[in-house]
């Protein structure tokens, strides 16, 4: 076993920071000594699936959930990572202090820049050119299995990843002469699909896009949502026909196809505009509100709005019982304080019935009583009334 330098360590955090970034993720040196018989996006490719292969490595105990103190380094590099997970939520996920997070977080770093070097570097070379030529015929397909799209899937803000992949492309507007106008709305509206295989396909569209312009030219991007789709176009195009090309290339390409595919997503043209379109059918996620005040769930209402959940409410037990026994439900927001029943029996009727038992309980309530509620078997507490952020980040945890 040979050593590997501090160099190669920030190589390899410099690939995990970059993973889905091709322009950056193609300038580090680490690309050419891990793969220097492949070259484009083929090396590309593989230096992605060596890194998503070293960090399922790293999980110990195959069924151990963020908690697992064994799988610890894997959780922290697959949730920051992989999942693009902000810090806050990767502290929260795993109940770590932020010392605890650094400090495990250098232990993650260290630990798979040592996985890789040993698989690389210790290996006679003959054995490592095999294995890259065997990496080189894998398949996009395999490595969104690698990435495991469906365990990736929560809900993200659509606004943020369009910005993040004009800032990825800007370099080749810049080069073209062009300009990327995107009219974001001012609030925040979510789907929940795999976040890194949505960026990419935004990505691949906008570098089409770029290329069939002519220099000068400006590309506008806008949201359009219905309460089951959500639609982005891609207007600035000089005529119906170079919409329905652009839109063919994208469909002939067989990288967008299979990213289109896991994305459940359509790619068409707009005759009226002309435009290019991305429709998104978006996922409903009922939640059940059991609180007798109408202000309250007019406000979850407005909380909730343009998000991938779909609000019902009831104000009684029978109400409440009689719904969550008969529709799927995501999570269920529970006031303490009702007439007839309070939610602590609420909260027992529906833990000890086996077919809600499994549905995640959040004790929403003006009572300091986050300690009680979780012993009694709550999932969550918030303070009443809480803010959007806090139940959309509860909520998001829920999915």
């Amino acid at each position: 076993m040979t050593a590997y330098d501090s160099e190669f360590e920030e190589q390899i955090r410099d690939l995990l920071s970059n993973l889905y970034d091709y322009l950056k993720l193609a300038d580090n040196p680490a690309l050419r000594s891990l793969a220097p018989e492949l070259s484009g996006n083929e090396r590309l490719s593989a230096i992605r699936r060596l890194v998503l292969r070293a960090i399922d490595e790293l999980q110990t105990e195959p069924e151990g959930g963020p908690g697992s103190r064994q799988n610890r380094l894997y959780h922290i590099l697959q949730l920051r990572y992989v999942e693009q997970q902000s810090t806050v939520d990767v502290l929260h996920q795993l109940a770590l202090s932020e010392r605890q997070y650094y400090r495990e977080h250098q232990r993650a770093i260290q630990t798979i820049s040592r996985v890789i070097w040993d698989e690389h570097f210790a290996q006679p070379a003959a054995s490592s050119r095999a294995q890259h030529s065997q990496e080189s015929k894998l398949s996009l397909a395999d490595e969104l299995e690698y990435l495991n799209v469906d365990r990736s899937q929560r809900a993200f803000d659509v606004n943020a990843e369009i910005l993040a992949a004009i800032r990825a492309t800007q370099v080749i507007a810049v080069r073209r002469g062009c300009e990327i106008q995107f009219s974001d709305t001012s609030e925040p509206i979510s789907l929940s699909l795999s976040q890194p295989v949505f960026r990419q396909i935004i990505v691949l569209l906008l570098n089409e896009l770029l290329l069939a312009l002519a220099p000068g030219a400006r590309i506008n991007i806008g949201l359009s949502q219905q309460e089951e789709t959500l639609a982005i176009g891609f207007g600035g195009l000089a005529s119906l026909a170079q919409a329905r090309q652009c839109c063919q290339r994208l469909q002939a390409n067989a990288s967008a196809r299979v990213l289109l595919a896991s994305l459940k997503a359509e790619l068409e043209f707009d005759a009226a505009s002309p435009q290019v379109v991305l429709r998104f059918q978006r996922a409903r996620h009922r939640i059940l509100v059991v609180d007798d005040n109408p202000d309250t769930i007019a406000l979850f209402k407005r909380y909730l709005a343009h998000q991938p959940y779909q609000l019902l409410s009831a104000q009684t037990e029978d109400a409440a019982l009689l719904i969550a026994g008969s529709a799927p439900l995501l999570g269920i927001i529970l006031d303490v304080m009702l007439p007839g029943k309070d939610g602590w029996q609420i909260l027992q009727r529906l833990k000890n019935h086996p077919e809600t038992s499994q549905i995640p309980v959040l004790i929403c309530s003006v009572l300091e009583t986050e300690a009680l509620a979780r012993s009694l078997g709550a999932d969550g507490y918030l303070k009443k009334p809480p803010s959007r952020d806090e139940l959309l980040a509860t909520l998001s945890e829920w999915l």
